[in-house]
């Protein structure tokens, strides 16, 4: 695809994006900078766009994964205990750090219980990111076996966390439980 193809049929979808991703992010400045990355990778790859069907679609689709992966990373704790925030109150934010810190050790301590492989699948993805790919070249398994396993690890860890750490369930909680849902 040559410069001038790529301005006539890829930059138009220019508006399109921006107001998906706008919609996914709420942040203008955000949607802007995701849109840029797409065009950048659609760049890279505009020799393979001829085998897509509907290149607007492929935009669109790495533009909903691309906002989606930003939100996660917005979302996601360290599990090292460091925290990026800078509170108002001193004693409200050691107050927090404090119960982050022992969430994230409750959590590392849920993963060490799990088998294998689930451990170190949710170890590879959860905390040192790699990709499925990756994983499966690491551990020499299929990537939706990798999917299962780590589905089944998360659901685990979460189940541990709300039967051992908050007592989901017993008498003394379910009235809480209730106040807050």
């Amino acid at each position: 695809m040559t410069e001038e193809v790529f301005k006539q049929d890829i930059i138009p979808l220019n508006q399109k994006l921006l107001g998906f991703a706008n919609r996914f992010m709420n942040d203008f400045d955000d949607a802007k900078d995701i849109v840029q990355e797409i065009f950048i990778k659609l760049w890279s790859m505009r020799n393979e766009l001829e085998k897509y069907n509907s290149v607007e679609a492929l935009a669109m689709r790495m533009t909903r994964n691309l906002c989606l992966d930003k939100i996660k990373l917005k979302k996601t704790i360290p599990l090292n205990g460091a925290i990026k925030e800078e509170p108002h109150d001193d004693q409200i934010a050691k107050e927090r750090n404090g119960e982050i810190n022992i969430a994230v050790q409750r959590v590392k301590k849920s993963i060490e219980r799990l088998d294998e492989p689930q451990k170190t699948i949710m170890q590879l993805r959860d905390i040192q990111g790699y990709d499925y790919e990756e994983i499966g070249q690491i551990l020499n398994m299929n990537v939706n076996t990798i999917r299962v396993s780590l589905s089944r690890a998360r659901k685990k860890v979460k189940a541990d966390l709300l039967n051992n750490y908050y007592n989901y369930g017993s008498e003394k909680n379910k009235s809480s439980v209730r106040e807050i849902l």
